[in-house]
């Protein structure tokens, strides 16, 4: 079985300042080397790629080393109190910026040229001086720039909200929805101390209206066609994050060894999409529900029209289409380790001995070091994510083992993968034996 396990030591280790200055610029040539061979321009220029583009697993490695050791020097050079208060008072930084890209100012400012605060000032009707200090702010957090004086660029981050809609709507939802939601889990705790109910979370609580019941957050996506637009968009952002890219599980599987796959909650298509690009053999049948179906086929680029399918399956039905392998990506974090039977109980009946269950969700580390702690950072933020937002939660490898082989021993671990760079674990389960042992 293969994992991305070795105990090795980190940047965290060290605690000089010093020390982790050698670390940031060690790293950095690094990475600075093999950007220098891609023929990019600069890192904050308007014009760089919306994802960073993907280094070899030493130029990862060495990207994760100094983020983390940047960030280290940041919270030890701060010291406790000056941290603390920098940490806990950036909701104002957030909304400023969700302030700025409401009010239109982006869309108002071409790429490639400038916008005086001026002129800026008269499309979004914001008096100058209100207006300058928010795009300052947002300007001193990294987004935008003032070049020259009186008139505002894009830097790389702004212009990738305008280049990309999926970003930009990655974004505001993250701010609108899953941060009032962070900050009603002490408030959904008291309501169910087992972070299990989906109508109790803290997103139940933040989106509730006065008077209201509470509900899921896809009760509340049905009644907010808008949002669930928005979220839908977030998910076909993911793979423009370095630690989502596809590439780090297309090329985790030998995809050489089957013909036909059912992407399951599969939204938009876009991992489908991706296996196709390098394995235009495999037939993918993408399956979702309600309006993220009619989206998708609407969206679907003609290029895979022969190669993939949009389906309506509720996983929590039977499955009824036949492949070669199912796919699970993110899909299991969502859910309860009742629901997760549930959805293994009803792809039961279509699985057929050497057919693959591949489950793609970040794992949690058991043992210190297994993985890079700016790694640890993100698998563990998106564990308490999925409590706030839908009572999920991230799992162990024996977690996962536990669940599927608890509904069908046939399900067999072959092998389990996190690439470097990856904040994403490769789980791939095969059908072993008879079909009359489930």
């Amino acid at each position: 079985m293969v994992r991305n396990s070795s105990k090795t030591s980190h940047s965290s280790e060290r605690h000089s300042l010093a020390d982790l200055g050698l670390v940031v610029a060690s790293s950095a040539a690094i990475v600075d080397n093999e950007l220098g061979k891609k023929e990019l321009p600069p890192l904050d220029d308007e014009r760089f790629p919306v994802s960073f583009p993907l280094l070899s697993p030493e130029g990862s490695h060495a990207r994760l080393e100094l983020i983390y050791a940047a960030l280290n020097i940041i919270r030890l050079a701060s010291g406790p109190a000056d941290y603390l208060a920098n940490l806990t008072l950036q909701g104002f930084e957030l909304g400023t910026i969700s302030t700025v890209i409401r009010l239109h100012v982006l869309e108002y400012i071409p790429i490639g040229g400038t916008a005086s605060f001026e002129e800026l000032s008269s499309k979004t009707g914001i008096e100058k001086q209100l207006l300058t200090r928010l795009i300052r702010y947002s300007i001193s957090a990294g987004f935008l720039s003032e070049q020259p004086p009186g008139h505002v660029r894009h830097n790389s981050v702004s212009s990738a909200c305008l280049r990309d809609p999926n970003t930009h709507d990655h974004n505001l939802w993250n701010i609108n929805c899953a941060t009032p939601a962070s900050l009603k889990l002490f408030e959904s705790l008291q309501l169910d101390p087992t972070g299990t109910d989906g109508a109790k979370t803290g997103f139940s609580i933040a989106m509730a209206g006065p008077g209201k019941p509470l509900g899921t957050i896809w009760d509340y996506h049905a009644n907010h066609p808008d949002v669930a637009r928005q979220f839908q968009n977030y998910m076909a952002s993911m793979p423009s994050m370095y630690v989502y890219d596809s590439r780090h599980l297309t090329q985790g599987f030998d995809w050489t060894q089957v013909k036909t796959i059912v992407d399951m909650g599969g939204s938009g298509g876009h991992f489908s999409m991706a296996i196709y690009d390098s394995y235009p053999h495999v037939k993918a049948a993408v399956q979702d529900i309600g309006d993220t179906v009619t989206t998708a086929r609407a969206k679907l680029p003609p290029k895979y029209h022969k190669a993939i399918t949009i389906e309506e399956h509720d996983f929590f039905q039977p499955q009824k289409t036949v492949a070669d392998c199912y796919i699970l990506r993110f899909i299991l974090h969502n859910w309860s380790d009742d629901k997760v039977r549930d959805i293994i109980r009803n792809l039961t009946p279509a699985l057929r001995p050497g057919v693959w269950v591949l489950v793609m969700d970040h794992v949690l580390p058991t043992e210190a070091h297994s993985v890079h702690p700016l790694t640890e950072r993100i698998i563990r933020n998106m564990d308490i994510t999925m409590l706030g937002l839908m009572a999920g939660r991230e799992r162990t490898e024996e977690d996962y083992k536990r669940l599927l082989q608890g509904v069908d021993p046939r399900l067999e671990l072959r092998s389990s993968i996190c690439p470097v760079g990856s904040a994403l674990t490769l789980l791939e389960f095969q059908v072993i034996g008879s079909s009359d042992n489930c």
